[in-house]
């Protein structure tokens, strides 16, 4: 559904493509992806038809963004099979045709949700009532309240079926399949690999507590890339509710308390987060205006659940945040220049919207909070879990954030959805063909 789209990210690639010959040309597998995409974007160029993406591109935005750190095998699997992952969406009644621009993407490639007035929506609100109506149609038994606490296994170590606790249930299987998260909710665990992440809120929900590594330890499994834990940028303030990066991507900017920009807003979100801790007071302030908040349920809901200031003019706004009004001014008609001329001289970024210009205006207050674990289970391209010497685990798969080497050392924006649902298409398959 990019052909849908204009494309008008020229600099993007070229900005890709320019970071992979600096930063990363002792790095074999971005050296020959970047290689390979200077082709295609050549051969674009010469005939510039449609919308210009590729699976190379895909991985080598995942591989630099992942600062080379992810399992090459791991990032071609995911982006091979992304586009069929939104196909295979489709047939079980979840659309995502609506595309936009996400922190770390050269292009326009994130796939996401809208109502039926066109209006975007979150993407997890809507996917999960519709894949568990899917698995009840498909006879499903779905267990609420039941921690998982135990991977069964048989005399030779192959995983055999599950203990759980909450209303005691031992379920056998020929089988295992591990869909069960990351640990960005258990901060004991986030602080017990990145110390320096003490004392951050967490956007997690309260299940993200890391059990799902711990059983499959236990039992002999390998990890990979633990310490490696995402921190988010546009955690509200008060609540450490997440607000989107979609809102990035549609046009928004962040200030800091002086009123000025300080960073490229759709740069990866580990280099995002770092540049808004270094503000004064650790914080900023992402605004947006009224025709955005037109456009987005997302947008809507957050104003009624009280994360926003309004103000008629750039000068009321920062009144009501306590920034200096003429310095809010100040940034707001540059960026409005930058986005007219499609370039922004001051940070590099290459993402364009809208300009902000469609009174009242918006602020919501954010700081950055852990948000995604890049670590994990070491799995291989068939999801089937290794333990620490590399071999295959028998009976054992796993899926999504519950493993790690796929993102490397930093998750790009939307990749978490296609990561759960091209691995666990994956092993579903696999789990079935193994227990067969």
């Amino acid at each position: 559904y990019q052909d849908e789209n204009e494309f008008g990210e020229s600099a993007g690639v070229e900005k890709t493509l320019k970071t992979a010959a600096e930063k990363y040309a002792d790095n074999e597998t971005i050296t020959a992806l970047a290689k390979t995409v200077s082709e295609q974007w050549a051969a674009y160029q010469a005939d510039p038809k449609g919308y210009f993406d590729s699976v190379e591109l895909m991985e080598l935005d995942t591989m630099i963004g992942g600062k080379g750190l992810n399992n090459p095998e791991l990032v071609e699997t995911l982006c091979s099979n992304s586009a069929d992952a939104i196909d295979w969406l489709d047939e079980h009644g979840i659309t995502l045709h609506s595309v936009s621009s996400f922190g770390g993407a050269s292009v326009k490639r994130i796939h996401r949700p809208v109502d039926g007035d066109g209006k975007t929506v979150s993407v997890g609100s809507y996917m999960i009532p519709l894949l568990q109506e899917n698995c009840d149609k498909a006879g499903v038994q779905t267990l609420l309240n039941t921690t998982a606490t135990e991977i069964l296994t048989d005399a030779n170590g192959a995983a055999v079926g599950v203990k759980a606790s909450g209303e005691t249930v031992t379920v056998n299987a020929k089988a295992v399949v591990l869909a069960t998260g990351g640990f960005g909710a258990n901060l004991d665990m986030v602080v017990e690999y990145k110390p320096e992440l003490k004392g951050f809120m967490t956007t997690n929900a309260a299940g993200a507590q890391g059990q799902g590594i711990e059983m499959a330890t236990a039992i002999g499994a390998g990890t990979v890339d633990m310490d490696q834990i995402q921190i988010h940028p546009t955690v509200q303030y008060d609540s450490a509710s997440l607000i989107t990066e979609g809102l990035r991507g549609d046009g928004a900017v962040l200030i800091n308390s002086e009123g000025k920009r300080f960073i490229d807003e759709v740069s990866t979100r580990d280099v995002v987060s770092a540049a808004e801790i270094a503000q004064p007071g650790s914080y900023s302030w992402l605004i947006i205006d009224q025709k955005m908040v037109d456009d987005s349920s997302v947008i809507q809901g957050y104003i009624k659940k009280g994360y926003t200031f309004e103000g008629k003019t750039y000068e009321e706004l920062a009144e009501q945040i306590g920034v200096d009004g003429a310095a809010l001014a100040e940034t707001m008609n540059t960026w409005n220049g930058y986005v007219e001329a499609k370039n922004d001289p001051d940070f590099g970024r290459t993402s364009f919207a809208d300009k902000l210009d469609t009174a009242p205006y918006y602020a919501i207050k954010v700081t950055a909070g852990v948000h995604h674990t890049m670590g994990g289970l070491k799995i291989n391209t068939n999801t089937e879990v290794l333990n620490e010497n590399g071999e295959i685990i028998p009976g054992l798969f796993a899926a999504g954030e519950v493993t790690g080497g796929v993102h490397g050392a930093n998750r790009l924006g939307g990749t978490a959805v296609s990561d759960f649902v091209v691995f666990g298409r994956i092993a579903g398959a696999a789990a079935s063909k193994y227990a067969a």
